[in-house]
């Protein structure tokens, strides 16, 4: 069966205090799995906050009351899966990056969970720190069959390739199956890295906020509708295709000086701003990229397809957008629908010919884009 997911999302708020700071109140369990289900479309969400103490416990309760379905060792809100998992920091070469980790089921879940403080620290808070070194790291992956995935790889901030130049440079006995791209690259940009070739490619929103979900998601062909099934497909290579805002727009995408504010891509490797000679630069995932190594044949990818990331594109507002999924009762739906020619040539009769006519150059190309850098997103403008 096919299913839409977005494996990589933030708990603001639960049992009455912040997981995620900074981040909304608006941001609960109960209002990510209803916003996931009814606006986005989604039929499979990662909650990436189910090593903290209150948000483990929260789950629990509404297990207890029934809001959340435990069959099979599986979690259900309704008509869709919830994937166990964590984001987690690691160290490397005194590198600090981020890996998702995700559990098969949720008494898996639970038993790591028992053992993880003396893992641990900052288990009250979001994204908790190992304490060892990689190797620990690695023996403790391994014994408790965790699927380890490099989150936002690319990108300058606790992004996996910040740290160093190569998965196996870093896991040595851990197999990884999956690297998450992050929202300032594509699976375009990657395909002819060594790491990529045979390697599945998530693109996963990194949700802090309900507007945010299902900002990147993905296509997945899974045998069964558990989180065993959709992790098997990821080892697999079964993603049928990656959705995403064009990696130009990311906000990191550029590279940055924070001294004159400028953004370019570094020459000849040379880390310095080309504007005023300093070296306070962070850089780019463009040019991340460009220092990684390379693989003589480019691996063949799912499909890419671009998001409509209403709030970069010029002209079009919150109320647009919610008479678009008015529309197209979801998200989903209306992204897929940009992509069928059927639907596609059907969406004037629905959206009114202004609207139409810059979905229409959207979807061609047609316009002009302010890059993203420096933690700042970019702009689609349409003049």
């Amino acid at each position: 069966m096919r299913v839409y997911a977005d494996l990589h999302v933030h708990i603001g708020f639960s049992n009455g205090r912040y997981i995620k700071i900074p981040s909304s109140k608006e941001l609960t369990i109960e209002n990510i799995l209803k916003v996931s289900r009814e606006e986005k479309g989604l039929d499979v969400i990662g909650i990436v906050d189910l090593l903290c103490d209150d948000v483990i416990s929260e789950v629990q309760s509404l297990i207890d009351c029934g809001r959340i379905l435990l069959k099979d060792n599986n979690l259900y809100y309704e008509n869709i899966l919830i994937i166990p998992a964590a984001e987690i920091e690691l160290r490397y070469n005194s590198n600090d990056f981020h890996c998702l980790i995700f559990f098969e089921s949720i008494d898996k879940l639970i038993n790591f969970k028992k053992q993880s403080k003396r893992y641990f620290n900052q288990l009250k808070f979001s994204c908790p720190v190992f304490k060892g070194n990689i190797e620990d790291f690695e023996k403790i992956a391994k014994d408790f069959e965790l699927f380890v995935v490099p989150a936002h790889a690319f990108t300058p901030y606790k992004g996996f390739y910040s740290a160093a130049f190569a998965i196996e440079e870093v896991f040595r006995i851990l197999e990884i199956h999956t690297i998450e791209l992050g929202l300032s690259a594509d699976s375009y940009l990657v395909k002819d890295l060594f790491d990529t070739q045979s390697r599945t490619l998530l693109s996963n929103s990194d949700a802090h906020s309900l507007k945010n979900i299902a900002r990147e998601f993905n296509e997945i062909e899974i045998p069964n509708f558990s989180a065993e099934g959709l992790l098997k497909s990821l080892k697999e290579n079964r993603v049928v295709a990656n959705y995403g805002i064009n990696p130009r727009l990311g906000k990191y995408h550029k590279s940055y000086c924070k001294n004159c504010n400028f953004s370019f891509n570094i020459k000849e490797n040379q880390p310095t701003c080309p504007f005023c000679g300093k070296d306070n630069i962070v850089l780019g995932v463009e040019d991340r990229i460009s220092m990684l190594k390379k693989s003589e044949m480019d691996s063949q990818k799912p499909p890419y397809f671009y998001t409509f990331p209403f709030e970069l594109v010029e002209g079009f507002g919150d109320k647009t957008r919610k008479k678009i999924i008015e529309i197209f009762k979801t998200e989903v739906n209306f992204v897929k629908a940009l992509y069928d020619d059927q639907s596609y040539e059907k969406l004037k009769y629905f959206v009114g010919d202004s609207i139409f006519e810059k979905l229409k150059r959207y979807i061609k190309g047609h316009y002009s884009i302010k890059f993203g850098a420096g933690g700042y997103f970019g702009k689609i403008r349409f003049k």
